[in-house]
């Protein structure tokens, strides 16, 4: 899968998800963009700073939490280094 693909998935997958949140009367706002290796959780901060997003929602891939640790997940950093509420999703 190119990378364009995997975004063009992406996108379709979260076009539907907030399609689900609004109509739900949920504000919601998504983004799918890329980052430079190792910087993809302070990007997800600054992107919700920016946004003055009241929670953080993004998903996990799975890799557990002593996995999670080891080697440094976007979703662990990204709720130790924020300053709001992370739910983080299966």
């Amino acid at each position: 899968m190119s990378s364009a693909e995997a975004t063009e998935d992406a996108q379709a997958f979260v076009d539907a998800v907030v399609q689900k949140l609004a109509s739900a009367g949920i504000a919601v706002h998504a983004e799918v963009g890329h980052a430079v290796y190792g910087y993809a959780a302070r990007q997800i901060i600054s992107l919700a700073s920016a946004h003055d997003a009241g929670v953080i929602v993004m998903g996990s891939r799975g890799a557990g939490d002593l996995a999670g640790l080891l080697v440094g997940s976007t979703a662990h950093k990204v709720i130790h280094l924020s300053d709001r509420p992370v739910v983080v999703v299966r």
